[in-house]
C-alpha cells in the first residue's frame, strides 16, 4: 500500500492551474515523487538512500517488472570491484534474484530511447530477457562505456575528473580498459548462467573501498563490504550529469539550451530543447525532412527547465497507466483537475491505481471512481485525450482533445436510452431490440452506452471499417469517437455516407448479401440520439429538415406505449385482418418521425418498405433465391432509379395477390396509393436530397418493410388478447 507525502507534492507542484500537456506531465511527475514507492526510499525504513538533490533523477519504478520475491528469472548481476589497493581488481560476479528492497541502493535512472545505456551505471536489460553473451556486454559497458573509458560519455568523464570522489570512476575506467576484463567477466558469469537461459537482467557495479578515502560519506550500510551505486555520491552525480546532458543534446550534436520561460513553471530560467517526453511528441529527429526545424534552437519553441524535465520523466510510468491500445493506436486518457491541490492529486493517483489495466472504458472507470470515492468535487475534472500512431519511431498525432469531460457522453447516452425506451423500439409500431447487440439490446442502460462511447465501440459499430493492421490518420470510427467525447457537432452528410458505406461493407461480407439489420438499427438509434441533443450539423440550405432537437419520441418516456383498441381493426364480419395492423403500424411510425415528413425522404423510405415487404414475401412464400432485396440494394439507389422500378414492383405485388387469391388486389394495400403519391410529391420538388440521405432512409425502409408483416401479426395477437378475441374463431373468449 503506497503512501502519499503531501510536502513532497507541494515542493514539486509549484503551479495550481493546469493549462497544458506539459503541465499535466509535470503534475504526474509530482504525484509519482510524492508516492512512497517512487521516491527512492527503502521498503523497510524511512531513511533515504539517494540524496534529495538526486531524487528527481532516479527512476526506481522502471525496475518494477524486473524485481521478484521468489527465485524466478529476474536477476541482479553485480560486478564486484575491489579498489582498496593501488590497482582495481574484479572480485567476482554475483548473480541473484533482484529483490525489491535492493532497488533503492542501485540508484537506477532509465534512458528510455533507443539502445543506448541508461543514465546510471546500473543498467536494465530487455524485457524479453537477456542471453548470457548479452549480460557479459552489459557488465563490460558498466566499466568501459558508462565510465567514459572509451570517450563516449563525456558528461560522466567530466565528473570523474572534477568530483572529489572521481577517483572511484577513474578506477573503474582502468579496469574497463584492461585487455582481459571481458574474458574475466565471461568466465565469472558462465558457471552461474546457462547459455540457453534468458532471464530479465539488471546489471550494476558494487565497490569495496576505504571509507576514510571518501570526501562524501556513503549512504546506508555496505553489503559484505561493498557499496552499490546509489549509496555513493560520485555515481549519483555522474548519473545526474549524463541526464542533464541529454536534456540539451539528445539526437543533436549542438547543445540546445538557453534562457527562456519554462512551459511548466512559467519562470524565466535556463531551459532545454530536447528533454525526454513520455509520449515522444517533442523530438528533433527529422531535421533532414524539415529544413526549418533547427536542433540548436529547439529550446526556443519547446523550453523546459531541468527540474520540469525531470518531473515529466518521473511521471512517465503513471502516464503509461493511462494508455490503452485501440485499433492499432495508443490512446491516452489522462485525468486532471483544472485547479490542483493535494486532495485532487491523491484522488487521481487512487483512481488510476484502481482502474483495471484491461479496461478499455478507462474514462468511465476513472470518472466513477473519482465521483464515488474521491474527496474532491469533480466539477473541474477534465481528461486529456490523445490518439497516437507509432510508425517505426515516427509519432503521428491522429486526434487530440485537451479538456474533455464525461458530460457530452452522458447526455448522448441518456438521449440514446430515451430512443430505446420510446416508440422506435416499441411493440406497437417500432422495431424489435436484438438480443446481444450492444448498445441496443434489451436491458441497455445509460452507463452501458457511456462505456460504449468512451471505448470507441459506439462509433465502430456504425461507421465504415478500416484495417486494424494499417491504422490511418482519417479512421472514421476514431474521428467520430473523439467528436462524441468532445461534444462536437457531427456533419450529417459525412455521418450518413459512413452509415451507407458500412451497410455496403456488411452486405459484401455476407455470403447471402443480406441487409445487416442490427447495424442499421444501431445507426438509426445513434442518428436520432445525436439529433435529439443538437449534435447533428445540418446546413441551413439542406434539402429537407431533420428531426427537431428533443423530438416527441425522445423527450416523452413511452416505456409502455398505449395499445390500440380492437375496434380500430374489426371488419364487419368480426375479423382482424393483418393488412389493417400493418397499415396502422406504418401510419404511426411515419407520424412519430418528423424527419420522414419531407416528400423526398418519405418517398425513399416507402420505396424501401415496398422492397423489404416484397423481398420477404418472395423469400418465405415463393422460395426465390434472388429477391428484390438483393436486386435493389441501398448503396446503388438514386431518385431516378426509385422512380423507374417502383411501378414495376407495385404491378408485381398485384400479380402475386391475384395468384395467391389475396383478399385485396395488392399484397400490400397500404402502399398501393401512398407510394405513387409520395413519388409524385418528390418529383414535383425535384430529387435534391443528398444521395447518402436518400440511401440511408431507403435502407431504413427496407428494414421496416422486411419485418412489417411479422410485427403486424405480433400486434394483432396483443390486440386480440387485450380484447379477449380468439383469433381461430374470431369470437370473444367470453361468449
Amino acid at each position: 500500500m503506497s503512501t502519499f507525502d503531501e510536502s513532497v507534492f507541494k515542493q514539486h507542484c509549484s503551479f495550481d492551474s493546469v493549462t497544458s500537456l506539459r503541465r499535466i506531465q509535470a503534475l504526474y511527475g509530482a504525484i509519482a515523487e510524492a508516492t512512497t514507492e517512487n521516491t527512492g526510499n527503502t521498503r523497510d525504513t524511512e531513511e533515504s538512500i539517494v540524496a534529495d538533490e538526486y531524487q528527481l533523477y532516479v527512476t526506481p519504478s522502471e525496475l518494477d517488472g524486473f524485481t521478484t520475491s521468489s527465485d524466478d528469472d529476474k536477476k541482479l548481476v553485480t560486478v564486484c570491484v575491489d579498489i582498496t589497493e593501488d590497482t582495481p581488481k574484479l572480485d567476482g560476479i554475483n548473480i541473484r534474484p533482484l529483490r525489491p528492497e535492493i532497488v533503492p541502493k542501485l540508484g537506477f535512472s532509465r534512458y528510455p530511447w533507443g539502445r543506448g545505456i541508461d543514465h546510471s551505471i546500473t543498467r536494465r536489460g530487455a524485457k524479453g530477457g537477456s542471453a548470457r553473451s548479452t549480460t557479459v556486454t552489459y557488465c563490460v559497458d558498466c566499466l568501459e562505456r558508462w565510465t567514459n573509458a572509451d570517450g563516449r560519455e563525456p558528461a560522466v568523464g567530466q565528473v570523474a575528473e572534477e568530483h572529489d570522489d572521481g577517483w572511484i570512476v577513474r578506477a573503474l575506467q582502468d579496469l574497463g580498459t584492461s585487455q582481459t576484463i571481458e574474458d574475466e567477466i565471461e568466465n565469472a558469469i558462465s558457471p552461474q548462467m546457462d547459455s540457453e537461459e534468458k532471464p530479465r537482467v539488471v546489471a550494476t557495479v558494487a565497490v569495496r573501498l576505504e571509507l576514510d578515502a571518501l570526501a562524501h560519506p556513503p549512504s546506508g550500510e555496505p553489503e559484505d563490504g561493498y557499496y552499490f551505486p546509489g549509496q555513493l555520491d560520485v555515481f549519483n552525480a555522474a548519473m545526474a550529469a549524463r541526464k542533464d546532458e541529454k536534456l540539451a543534446e539528445k539526437n543533436t550534436d549542438v547543445p540546445s539550451r538557453g534562457t527562456g520561460t519554462c512551459l511548466v513553471t512559467g519562470d524565466d530560467e535556463e531551459v532545454f530543447g530536447t528533454a525526454e517526453d513520455p509520449l515522444a511528441l517533442f523530438t528533433v529527429q527529422h531535421t533532414e525532412k524539415f529544413a526549418e526545424l533547427k536542433s540548436k534552437h529547439a529550446w526556443r519553441s519547446h523550453p523546459v527547465s531541468s527540474d520540469a524535465a525531470l518531473l515529466i520523466q518521473s511521471g512517465a510510468a503513471l502516464i503509461e497507466q493511462c494508455r490503452r491500445t485501440r485499433r492499432g493506436r495508443s490512446v491516452y486518457t489522462i485525468p486532471y483537475f483544472t485547479r490542483m491541490d493535494t486532495t485532487r492529486a491523491k484522488d487521481i493517483k487512487y483512481a488510476i491505481r484502481e482502474t483495471p489495466a484491461e479496461s478499455q472504458a478507462i474514462l468511465a472507470h476513472l470518472q466513477k471512481l473519482l465521483e464515488e470515492d474521491g474527496d474532491a468535487t469533480t466539477d473541474d475534472l477534465r481528461f486529456y485525450l490523445i490518439s497516437l500512431r507509432n510508425d517505426s519511431g515516427d509519432i503521428n498525432v491522429l486526434h487530440e482533445f485537451p479538456d474533455a469531460t464525461i458530460q457530452p457522453a452522458r447526455r448522448l447516452a441518456n438521449a440514446h436510452q430515451r430512443i430505446l425506451d420510446g416508440s422506435t423500439f416499441d411493440a406497437v409500431a417500432g422495431f424489435e431490440q436484438p438480443d446481444g447487440w450492444s448498445p441496443i439490446r434489451p436491458g441497455t442502460k445509460p452507463r452501458h452506452v457511456v462505456k460504449s462511447i468512451v471505448t470507441g465501440r459506439y462509433a465502430a459499430g456504425t461507421v465504415s471499417q478500416t484495417s486494424d493492421d494499417d491504422p490511418t490518420t482519417d479512421d472514421t470510427s476514431e474521428w467520430l469517437t473523439f467528436a462524441l467525447l468532445a461534444g462536437e457537432s457531427v456533419p450529417i452528410g459525412r455521418l450518413l455516407s459512413e452509415y451507407v458505406e458500412r451497410l455496403a461493407q456488411q452486405r459484401r461480407n455476407d455470403e447471402d448479401a443480406r441487409l445487416s439489420e442490427n447495424h442499421l438499427k444501431a445507426q438509426y438509434t445513434q442518428l436520432r440520439a445525436l439529433a435529439s441533443v443538437g449534435r447533428l450539423a445540418v446546413p441551413d440550405d439542406y434539402a429537407e429538415p431533420m428531426e427537431p432537437r428533443e423530438s416527441t419520441d425522445v423527450s416523452t418516456l413511452t416505456d409502455s406505449p398505449e395499445c390500440p383498441p380492437a375496434d380500430e381493426f374489426l371488419t364487419d364480419d368480426g375479423k382482424l385482418p393483418v393488412d389493417s395492423f400493418r397499415e396502422y403500424r406504418l401510419n404511426r411510425f411515419l407520424a412519430e418521425r418528423p424527419a420522414l415528413s419531407g416528400p423526398q425522404r418519405r418517398a425513399a423510405f416507402l420505396a424501401g418498405v415496398l422492397v423489404g415487404q416484397l423481398g420477404y414475401y418472395q423469400d418465405t412464400e415463393r422460395g426465390m433465391e434472388r429477391t428484390v432485396l438483393a436486386q435493389y440494394p441501398a448503396e446503388q439507389m438514386t431518385g431516378k432509379r426509385i422512380k423507374r422500378f417502383v411501378p414495376e414492383l407495385i404491378h408485381k405485388t398485384n400479380v402475386y395477390a391475384m395468384d395467391n387469391q389475396h383478399r385485396s388486389t395488392s399484397l400490400f394495400p397500404e402502399l398501393e396509393d401512398r407510394l405513387p403519391e409520395a413519388l409524385s410529391d418528390a418529383a414535383e420538388v425535384g430529387w435534391t436530397l443528398p444521395t447518402e440521405d436518400l440511401r440511408f432512409h431507403y435502407a431504413l425502409g427496407q428494414l421496416y418493410g422486411k419485418r412489417a408483416t411479422n410485427r403486424a401479426f405480433d400486434l394483432r395477437e396483443v390486440v386480440a388478447a387485450d380484447a379477449g378475441i380468439d383469433l381461430k374463431t374470431n369470437k370473444s373468449k367470453n361468449d
